[in-house]
């Protein structure tokens, strides 16, 4: 089946709502509308992000990384419908590209894959995959995902990363600024020497007399918080304990002036305090300070006064935020940002649920069923599928499909493990992300760069590939492209004094090549001799390393050296001997394809195609007439006409009070590839080079009650390799990048799959586009391992707008 395309897409632009709401009931003065002008330019492209599911992160070298792309409206957060043109890389730690490729969307939707092999030696790289739009943001757009790679045979397999004992304290007051003699609520942030975050370090705050404060300590992931008071012209300090050991850090010294802001969720509205004190409140005086909220789309603004006030509080109700992240900023009365402050809605996200999964235990595979509840089967839905061993070491994402969409691409470094704030979200969860953004800052939206250096559209909006065809010959009237596997065939006038023609949309893959042939006045076909532009024509360059964060990794026992995969994933693709079945009569594929109701097929051979250079002759030695005249071409049915067929014209007779009465003979009724063509004159110079098999039903029962005169049905297979004519009359054309063709993934051999290294780095299966079946299930098969506990890895979207991100367990005991 063709993939069909629109030849010229338009990206479907969401409405970007630039919105002024005083809260306090003010109106909006100037500073407030010159902020909303530039916000409003910013934010006028549409964005995308991407974000990628690879089937693990720990690769051993003879293995295949698989891995699904799904594209998004940023706005939105639903595939993006017109988004074709992907591509992913791995580079090395030197950000050298190892290995890329381009592959095809559809729906936001493409999947890939890439050989570890020999290029790759032990050590850690980087996967990204991305659009050429997103190259035009300053924002982390596309995906991005530290993996690792193992190569048992040799020795010096990679030097273990040693955690020391120094930890990396950070100490981030809310908003930004300590402030003195304001409370102050300040984020912890707990990471060891390779940027893990340490668990349940315990903490407490001292004086300069070494007076206790306050105690604190870190959750699992090294995130925590406490409040203190500091005073003008007091230090203070922070000792940490871990495993019994103190390790103290000056805390930044607060400022005389500022303003202290802290956030509180109260579950169904959002309290906002902005604190200062008495120095400060004398600058302050009759200032109109601005508060905007925006997520990259949105933006509101509310009037500040403090009056004379040391503290002002903002009642943000739930529905005036919106569905993830929400930028909190505050601007002075020269429109310059001063404090910023994240906040997460959860309300809003769709989460799909997966139910405990079935088993059907086969005698050589294990067919496993996974019912998801909630799905609408007629909206896209796609769902890629991991199976590995149950204590699998080799699977640690950074993100997920949900964080990816709505938290990443707004912040600026790199949140540890950000899948585990929405995976069993919980009210202590999400407690704990709003910590985790407390810590982060400032947004990836920098005010300097809304101010002053709005995006441009340098980079294009790609949808398949395009051509521009120059001309030597003159004399040529037409040029046809043949179809190819998602191209149907297209014919280019050209009219006299023209120098160039093109396309865009295409869409050709690694395995084929374009085909032309110049059509001359006489209708007749010759080579033609072009020369060809394409766009694009390598894979773009993202000249940015990006946030990246560690990846998580046990160490791999040495145990393990000099172990070996008994056969790599792409060697098990073999090449089985011949098998010669005797039976009575042996079904050619003629034979098979005939078992039709009505009519014949005739499948196409090299001698067919040698004896009939055009498709015209072919269907005229098959018995129906075939007619051109000024340029149309005309088949019509051997057998009479019945009666209903044809159009009945009645015209005055040459005797008065006379008339004549004709029946005009109807054409046959063509179809190329299932679609029937209203117009078949472009068939009138299509040659036979990728005709597969045709269909003749010259009753034209197959139409049923149409009453049809004659059906021919032509079934085209543009990978045929061209035949040996006598003359050749097509150029072909290889394209310098043409999108991967999805291959089929191969699970290696291990030597054991009882091994504890089998447990570990193994793989059992994976399903790239898995879609929701009748019965409500997704389907996939795996083979018989031996083992008695699996992990499945579930990602993907549904219901125009749901997600998944789930791991089930599956014990077969």
């Amino acid at each position: 089946m063709k993939l069909k395309y629109t030849l010229f897409p338009s990206f479907q632009v969401s409405l970007f709502m630039v919105l002024t709401i005083t809260f306090s009931g003010f109106a909006q003065n100037k500073k407030q509308a010159d902020l909303v002008s530039a916000y409003k330019e910013y934010t006028e492209l549409p964005r995308e992000v991407g974000y990628a599911h690879l089937n693990k992160t720990t690769y051993l070298k003879g293995e295949i990384m698989g891995f699904t792309v799904y594209v998004f409206d940023k706005t939105n957060k639903k595939p993006s419908e017109t988004t074709t043109n992907v591509y992913c890389t791995i580079s090395d730690e030197n950000n050298r590209v190892v290995k890329s490729e381009m592959i095809l969307a559809a729906n936001g939707i493409a999947n890939g894959s890439f050989q570890i092999d020999n290029y790759f030696t032990s050590g850690e790289y980087t996967f990204k995959a991305y659009t050429n739009w997103m190259r035009n943001f300053d924002e982390q757009n596309y995906y991005t995902q530290t993996v690792k790679i193992i190569d048992l045979e040799n020795e010096d397999i990679q030097k273990t990363k040693i955690s020391t004992s120094k930890l990396d304290a950070q100490f981030l007051p809310e908003g930004g600024h300590f402030v003195a003699d304001v409370k102050n609520s300040v984020g912890v942030i707990v990471k060891d020497s390779l940027g893990f975050g340490v668990p349940n370090v315990t903490g407490k705050v001292l004086d300069s007399k070494n007076n206790t404060l306050i105690d604190f300590k870190t959750n699992n992931l090294g995130i925590g918080k406490f409040t203190y008071l500091p005073k003008t012209r007091e230090l203070y300090k922070v000792v940490l304990n871990i495993d019994g050991t103190e390790q103290i850090f000056p805390l930044e010294k607060a400022e005389n002036q500022g303003i202290a802001l802290t956030l509180n969720d109260l579950e169904n509205r959002v309290a906002l305090s902005l604190r200062t004190n008495e120095n400060t409140l004398k600058q302050l005086k009759n200032k109109d300070y601005t508060l905007a909220i925006h997520n990259g789309n949105v933006l509101r603004t509310v009037n500040v006064n403090f009056g004379k006030s040391l503290e002002v509080t903002k009642m943000i109700n739930y529905k005036d935020l919106t569905t993830g992240i929400n930028i909190f900023t505050l601007f002075d009365e020269n429109s310059k940002p001063i404090l910023e402050r994240m906040f997460f809605k959860y309300e809003g996200i769709k989460l799909l649920i997966a139910q405990n999964p079935q088993t059907v235990d086969l005698k050589d595979s294990l067919t496993i069923k996974i019912p998801i509840n909630n799905i609408n089967s007629t909206s896209v839905n796609n769902f890629s599928v991991s199976v590995l061993p149950g204590e699998t070491k080799s699977y640690n994402p950074t993100n997920n499909i949900i964080s990816e969409t709505y938290l990443q691409p707004y912040i600026k470094s790199y949140i540890e493990n950000a899948a585990y704030y929405f995976t069993d979200i919980t009210r202590s969860k999400k407690f704990e992300l709003d910590n985790v953004l407390l810590t982060q800052g400032w947004s990836s939206y920098d005010w300097n760069t809304v101010f002053n250096h709005p995006p441009k559209e340098l980079y294009e909006f790609e949808n398949g590939i395009s051509f521009r065809a120059n001309v030597n010959n003159k004399t040529t009237l037409e040029y046809m492209m043949y179809a190819s596997i998602n191209n149907e065939m297209q014919v280019f006038d050209f009219d006299e004094g023209d120098k160039d023609f093109g396309a865009v949309g295409l869409y050709p893959m690694d395995t084929e090549n374009i085909r032309f042939s110049a059509v001359k006045k006489n209708n007749n076909l010759e080579r033609p001799n072009l020369y060809f532009q394409f766009s694009p024509s390598g894979i773009p360059d993202l000249k940015t390393i990006g946030i990246q964060a560690p990846l998580y990794d046990e160490t791999v026992s040495k145990t393990y050296i000099g172990q070996k995969i008994s056969k790599s994933s792409w060697e098990n693709a073999e090449q089985l001997e011949e098998v010669v079945i005797q039976t009575n009569k042996t079904l050619t594929r003629e034979d098979k394809l005939s078992v039709v109701p009505f009519g014949k097929v005739k499948v196409i051979d090299d001698n067919v195609r040698k004896s009939n250079i055009f498709l015209k002759d072919y269907i005229r030695q098959q018995g129906f007439k075939v007619f051109e005249y000024m340029g149309q071409l005309m088949i019509f049915s051997p057998r009479p006409f019945t009666l209903g067929q044809g159009k009945t014209i009645t015209t005055a007779g040459t005797l008065s009070g006379t008339y004549n009465t004709t029946i005009t003979t109807p054409g046959v009724v063509v179809y190329f590839n299932d679609m029937r063509l209203a117009n078949i004159d472009h068939l009138s110079h299509y040659t036979m080079d990728d005709v597969d098999y045709i269909l003749f039903d010259k009753s034209g029962a197959s139409e049923a009650g149409a009453g049809a005169p004659g059906v021919i049905k032509i079934y085209t297979d543009p990978t045929l390799s061209q035949s040996k004519m006598q003359r050749n009359v097509t150029q072909e054309v290889s394209v310098p990048l043409a999108f991967s063709t999805p291959k089929k993934f191969y699970t290696p051999g291990y030597t054991s799959y009882q091994s504890q290294f089998y447990q570990d780095y193994g793989v059992i299966g994976w399903f790239p586009r898995l879609t929701i079946q009748a019965d409500g299930n997704i389907h996939f098969k795996i083979p018989h391992q031996l083992i008695d506990h699996l992990s499945v890895f579930i990602e993907g979207i549904a219901n125009d707008g749901s997600f998944i991100s789930e791991r089930k367990e599956i014990n077969l005991k």
